[in-house]
């Protein structure tokens, strides 16, 4: 399933995580707060009856990290059968999840591990016996960029799993309203009042140079243009 998010838009509602049911992913390019609308989702979400649990992936995720910070929030329930708090959902959140490096072996263990989590349900211990530990009342929301810039393709079959958000850039008006009026508030603290003048041609030949740069990026860049 793929749905929009239009650029001002600042919540994923009506239908946040937890109504959905079913994983969900927001794709877009820097800038177009696909974080922001998560967290303020989030933040939306009765206290009483959600927990949360934010996970901050960079190059350098493992598996054994992702795995030391599931099993850190949830407790036991039964015999092989963990989760949050009785009468909690806990809403996983992972930024940048496209983020962690490929090993010797072409595998992102923090990819290859959450495919079998949400995918299966649970996990395999760590340990001489191997032991499924399942996982109860979770759900599971990210956040990903395009390829480049350190960030990694994804397996269309993890990415499966997820109903998608694509995040819209906003419009050429919209950038132009809102950095000409970050720049006119950061121009009021001391500085001439004759750069006031400017505020518009500065903001419009910022966006220029971004919109030029942006455009040359070849293929196998290592750099990400962001407004």
């Amino acid at each position: 399933m793929n749905k929009h998010v239009g650029a001002n838009q600042t919540q994923l509602s009506p239908n946040h995580p937890t109504q959905l049911r079913h994983p969900l992913v927001v794709i877009g390019e820097t800038g177009t707060s696909k974080t922001a609308t998560i967290e303020s989702t989030l933040k939306s979400l009765d206290p009483d009856t959600n927990s949360q649990l934010i996970l901050n992936f960079s190059s350098r995720t493992t598996g054994n990290d992702v795995r030391r910070m599931l099993n850190a929030n949830v407790e036991k329930r039964a015999k092989g059968v963990y989760g949050p708090i009785p009468g909690k959902k806990l809403v996983v959140f992972i930024d940048d999840m496209n983020m962690p490096k490929e090993d010797e072996y072409g595998t992102q263990q923090p990819i290859a591990l959450l495919r079998v989590v949400i995918g299966r349900g649970g996990m395999y211990q760590q340990g001489s016996d191997l032991s499924w530990r399942s996982l109860r009342d979770m759900t599971y929301t990210a956040a990903i960029g395009p390829t480049g810039g350190g960030r990694q393709s994804l397996d269309p079959r993890f990415l499966s799993l997820f109903t998608v958000y694509h995040a819209l850039q906003p419009s050429s008006e919209s950038l132009f309203s809102i950095f000409s009026s970050i720049l006119s508030s950061h121009l009021s603290n001391g500085f001439s009042r004759k750069l006031h003048a400017y505020v518009d041609k500065f903001t419009h030949l910022s966006l220029l140079v971004y919109r030029r740069e942006n455009s040359l990026k070849r293929k196998g860049d290592s750099m990400l243009f962001s407004i």
